[in-house]
């Protein structure tokens, strides 16, 4: 009565669904990795854009219109981590 597939029951049927769940599984997953990715991004670029945009507003006080430096009120040893 020993044929090797005592127990095992549908088992043949279950792996098959189980892999077609478990590859739509990883996909939502790594969709969801992917939105979160471009998110985050997204984030960091405009966070970056707005650190150089106070930063030429800060130039723009700090010098005239022919190039000259002004004695503009800035302080001193102001520093913006610009890296993403």
């Amino acid at each position: 009565m020993s044929d090797g597939l005592s127990g095992v029951g549908s088992a043949p049927f279950n792996v098959q669904s189980d892999i077609h769940q478990q590859t739509q599984s990883r996909e939502r997953i790594e969709a969801h990795l992917a939105e979160q990715r471009v998110t985050k991004e997204h984030r960091a670029n405009h966070a970056h854009l707005e650190a150089l945009r106070e930063q030429r507003l800060d130039l723009g006080k700090a010098y005239d219109q022919f190039g000259a430096k002004t004695t503009a009120d800035r302080p001193q040893g102001t520093k913006i981590n610009i890296e993403v």
